[in-house]
């Protein structure tokens, strides 16, 4: 197993990257088609989709840092990733949930990568659809925390064309902008909820019995994307079992499309220290609903 990298962090006043927060790009904005992490992106996603289209769904006998069964795609995802990354010939260091933490190219990274090859692999394994390759770029020295991602993707494997966003202009899929659906109380929102390993506590029960519609998904980072392309209304995971690689990319997603992202009590969202560490969240529309979802939650 590999030894994680001493990574120096700095603090979010110094940062080489001011965090924006929940603040979306606003106005009538183009893609920033000039960022070197579109063509990137397209070239690490087509890649990886089509390793994961070539390879079978059977389990390898491994176990990842998680603890979770490692799937030959999940093999082949990740191998096809990192040879994408090496022939960008850039230095970086990628944490993937498969690999653990590593530097890839000569010389000084200025970013970090962190990395799923496969969210929702066990609805790969049977043949469902909702799962993709997450990817969030952040400083070297960055908290793991969406605040601080600068470039995000989340590839899905049924679609040519993924999703893409870049800090402060926007969340885009192709040349079509992402944007939240803005919906403002519980009663009207849609709201996709991770069940998986969990039994509902009260304050989930009422949010379910609350809502206009409930679905749960079993992938973070496509239930976070359907938020920001205005299908679900919210996403809510309260298990505790969340980890960063999973969620990274599309919060920011989310926050670019107009959204907000939160921890449970509708405050800061945690961050975590590694890809180990396990958050909870609220990711909503609008600052309204995250704020009504917190407080059905925390009722009594």
């Amino acid at each position: 197993m590999r030894r994680p990298l001493k990574l120096k962090r700095a603090s979010p006043s110094r940062s080489v990257s001011k965090p924006t927060g929940n603040s979306p790009a606003g106005g009538n904005i183009v893609p920033t088609t000039d960022s070197p992490w579109v063509e990137r992106f397209l070239v690490l996603h087509r890649q990886v989709r089509d390793a994961v289209m070539e390879s079978g769904r059977a389990e390898s006998g491994a176990r990842n840092a998680k603890g979770d069964d490692v799937k030959l795609f999940d093999l082949a995802a990740n191998d096809a990733a990192l040879a994408a990354l090496r022939k960008l010939k850039l230095p970086v260091v990628v944490d993937s949930e498969e690999s653990g933490q590593l530097k890839i190219g000569s010389g000084t990274p200025r970013h970090r990568l962190v990395l799923d090859p496969v969210d929702g692999s066990d609805n790969w394994a049977r043949g469902l659809p909702l799962s993709a390759l997450s990817c969030a770029v952040l400083p070297v020295d960055a908290f793991l925390h969406p605040d601080w991602v600068e470039a995000a993707l989340v590839g899905l494997f049924d679609q040519d064309t993924p999703l893409i966003a870049l800090k402060g202009s926007g969340a885009w899929r192709g040349k079509d902008r992402l944007q939240t659906f803005s919906v403002r109380t519980v009663a009207r929102a849609m709201i996709s909820i991770e069940l998986n390993h969990h039994s509902p506590s009260p304050g989930l029960t009422r949010l379910m019995s609350a809502a206009r519609g409930v679905r749960s998904y079993g992938s973070a980072s496509r239930a976070l994307s359907l938020v920001a392309e205005g299908a679900t209304d919210a996403h809510v995971d309260v298990r505790g079992r969340l980890t960063a690689e999973s969620y990274l990319a599309a919060a920011r997603l989310v926050i670019e499309a107009g959204g907000w992202v939160t921890g449970l009590d509708g405050g800061p969202l945690a961050t975590p220290e590694n890809l180990t560490d396990r958050v909870s969240l609220i990711a909503a529309s609008s600052r309204e609903l995250c704020a009504r979802i917190a407080e059905v939650l925390g009722k009594g």
